[in-house]
């Protein structure tokens, strides 16, 4: 599927259960929080791994590939990996890979929005009325 999108020069929005598969596909991901059936937040697209952090923070999980051979981890909730990446903010950590300019930007906004006020997304869900 990705090798087709990417060949076709097209743009694709894909809805993926799968967290493993949907690390494997997606250069972009939209972050969806709030009450289910009754009031949702969609976060614009981020990069893969600014948005697979936002979402598994929101999730208090944290994930990992494992560096031998490389296939990914759920970490045991309170293990010493989950809260060391707790501790460093790292909810979804790619040991081989490297932040682009972008994420870099990214993690700084979302930093400091987080130091200018806890309550910031909640006064967010209150601005538009559906």
């Amino acid at each position: 599927m990705k090798r087709w999108i990417l060949s076709s020069k097209k743009s694709a929005f894909i809805v993926e259960h799968d967290f493993i598969m949907a690390t494997y596909l997606a250069d972009k991901v939209i972050c969806f929080d709030g009450i289910p059936a009754k009031d949702a937040l969609a976060s614009s697209p981020e990069s893969l791994i600014t948005g697979m952090n936002k979402f598994l923070r929101l999730m208090e999980i944290t994930f990992r590939r494992d560096p031998t051979n490389y296939r990914p981890r759920i970490n045991k909730h309170g293990s010493q990996k989950d809260q060391e990446q707790k501790s460093a903010g790292n909810f979804f950590l790619m040991d081989d890979s490297k932040l682009t300019e972008e994420e870099e930007k990214e993690e700084k906004e979302m930093e400091k929005a987080a130091k200018g006020g806890k309550g910031g997304k909640k006064g967010k869900k209150g601005d538009k009325d559906n």
